[in-house]
């Protein structure tokens, strides 16, 4: 049984690339097969949760009536709708149109739904190209829809596309040994779509898959570049969070992130120099050409050329003054980094007895896929400064350019949770479920015996039981619910008493109103009306955003309409402006001053 187990193992150590023989494509349709099964089995879940919460900010509502503005002709990069890039709308906005149908919430959940099960399964294909290893690959699967069920409290948000091109960005670079071009123009490709969803999440893939490059340069090149942009990658959360390092949690998080980039670093330049890194003409022609295209659709559209610096760049770097929602982290973090990093040192400079360091890498690949399911808990954060142990592939095989791109992008991706850790927390950790999965494979590999194979199933196990109290949680939720019935919401389930009030809302707009506006911004109330929003203010902030629009203009549109209607929601705006007041703007105070209280629905 033992040397059964050993040749296994042997043979799973051996990913990426290579001929298929029958065996060979056998092993990957019955891997397909199990994938499409896990899949199907976890489907249910994702629909139950998907359609069982609606959030009352309701960031999904911006995304809905700002999908039906691209629609109707409206240019992308706006003033009133700057804070995504048009990618994003041209992808979703594509769909749409492709199905003919209209956005609304029950669509837009269905779309969210399916590129979640998706994502699921692009994770467990990226884990099998890494490892070779059918345990390992359903068990990221299932740790990324666990990770994942976070889309169903924004659904329609940028994060679930983001969530594929990372993927998507990590498998491509699994193929630069095998189709070099295609990978390097591939990868470009996905981080100038990146960018052009939202510009920080493609600046930190940037910067990942230009440090990986530099580690594949000939020496004399790479002993300045290496260190150059080791050096880049652990001073950019610094420089990123610069406004807000006065705030403990941003100055620990820029510590942590830091360090954890400057463990990879170091990792990265120990390495000897990568096979088949990507050629630079290729990543640039790949990038260039999908951020022309964007923006050429989009300024077909009606974008001004003016618009598009503000639109992607300067209002992504003016967001942390609006809004935050801290990481929960504490000096103890920075801590553990820096042991991380000292240890990290200490083993590529004394290289560890090689038992010693696999069990190590066993140790350390399970406890960062169980920091991933533990989120919310900041847990996750003590895995980050491990992710250096997946740059160090086996001994007696040269590092593969992918090695070092997936441990760097995923501590530059989790900045992400920087300055809303939210729905980003969860994008934010995507990546480090193929980084610890590969850390346990390295490990099992190394250890070359029957028990230490046990491992792969374990973590399997361990991700089954988290996805069935998962799907107990979703099936309670779902069945506590009632269905709304609202327009385009018929699905969406939630308490009986919200449902009512909500209905009964949309009621009084219907018979009371031939316009209204909503303070913050709720955008599904125009959904289920079927009303068009009377001005161009969108998203859910725009009081906080005194430049974001000319707001006297605005009032001097909203003053001529008769039977103009407010539809206020005090304890949201309170969520949003966080102990602040409310800034006094021509808005918000013909608000204040022309509406009386016509009738309140729920709390």
């Amino acid at each position: 049984m033992a040397l059964v187990s050993v040749s296994m193992l042997e043979a799973e150590a051996s990913p990426v690339g290579g001929r298929l023989g029958a065996g060979a494509q056998v092993s990957r349709s019955r891997t397909a097969l199990a994938l499409a099964a896990v899949a199907l089995v976890t489907a249910p879940i994702g629909y139950m949760t998907m359609f069982s919460v609606f959030r009352a900010y309701d960031d999904e509502g911006s995304f809905l009536i700002t999908l039906r503005d691209y629609l109707s002709g409206h240019p992308l990069l706006t003033p009133n709708n700057s804070y995504y890039g048009p990618f994003y709308y041209e992808v979703m906005g594509g769909l749409f149109k492709l199905l003919g149908v209209a956005p609304t919430n029950d669509r837009g959940r269905f779309v969210t739904l399916a590129v979640w099960l998706i994502a699921s399964v692009l994770a467990a294909i990226l884990v099998y190209r890494l490892t070779q290893n059918l345990w390992l690959s359903l068990a990221a699967q299932l740790v990324a829809f666990s990770l994942l069920g976070s889309l169903s409290q924004e659904p329609m948000a940028t994060y679930g596309l983001i969530s594929l091109l990372l993927l998507g960005l990590a498998v491509a670079a699994t193929f630069t040994t095998t189709r070099p071009r295609a990978a390097a123009a591939l990868i470009g490709a996905l981080v100038g779509a990146l960018c052009m969803v939202k510009i920080n999440v493609g600046a930190f893939a940037v910067l990942a898959v230009v440090f990986a490059w530099t580690c594949g340069l000939a020496p004399p090149w790479r002993r300045f570049a290496a260190p150059a942009m080791a050096g880049v990658i652990t001073l950019a959360p610094f420089e990123l969070m610069r406004d807000l390092l006065d705030r403990g949690w941003v100055l620990d998080l820029a510590l942590l992130t830091g360090l954890s980039a400057a463990a990879v670093g170091l990792a990265g330049m120990a390495t000897a120099r990568l096979r088949q890194s990507p050629q630079a003409r290729w990543l640039i022609v790949g990038g260039g050409v999908t951020i022309t295209a964007s923006l050429a659709v989009a300024l077909a559209g009606g974008t001004h050329p003016a618009d598009i610096w503000n639109g992607l760049v300067v209002s992504a770097f003016r967001f942390p003054q609006l809004f935050t929602w801290p990481v929960n982290i504490n000096p103890l973090a920075d801590v553990w980094a820096v042991l991380s990093i000292i240890a990290g040192a200490v083993f590529l400079r004394a290289r560890a007895p090689r038992p010693i360091s696999d069990m190590a890498r066993v140790a350390a690949g399970l406890f960062i896929l169980l920091s991933v399911l533990l989120l919310p808990s900041s847990l996750f954060l003590l895995g980050m400064p491990l992710a250096w142990i997946a740059t160090l592939g086996p001994r007696d095989r040269p590092v593969s350019y992918h090695r070092v791109l997936l441990p760097a992008l995923a501590v530059m991706e989790s900045l992400q949770a920087y300055p809303v850790a939210g729905t980003q927390l969860s994008v934010a950790a995507l990546l480090m479920i193929p980084v610890g999965a590969i850390v346990l494979h390295d490990g099992i590999a190394g250890l070359r015996t029957a028990s230490a194979a046990r491992f792969a199933p374990a973590a399997l196990l361990l991700a089954t039981v988290a996805l069935a109290l998962q799907g107990f949680l979703a099936a309670s939720q779902f069945a506590a619910g009632t269905p709304s019935r609202l327009p385009g919401a018929e699905a969406v389930r939630m308490p009986a008493p919200q449902a009512a009030q909500l209905r009964q809302l949309v009621v009084a707009i219907d018979q009371e109103c031939s316009s209204f506006i909503t303070f913050p911004g709720m955008n599904s109330f125009y959904v289920w009306t079927g009303q068009t929003p009377p001005t161009d203010l969108r998203y859910g902030v725009w009081w906080l955003t005194p430049d974001a629009t000319d707001q006297q203009a605005t009032v001097s549109q909203l003053s001529v309409r008769s039977r103009l209607c407010v539809v206020k929601n005090q304890s949201i705006i309170d969520f949003w402006a966080q102990g602040r007041p409310v800034p006094r703007q021509p808005v918000v105070d013909f608000i204040e001053q022309n509406f009386a209280d016509g009738g309140t629905y729920g709390d």
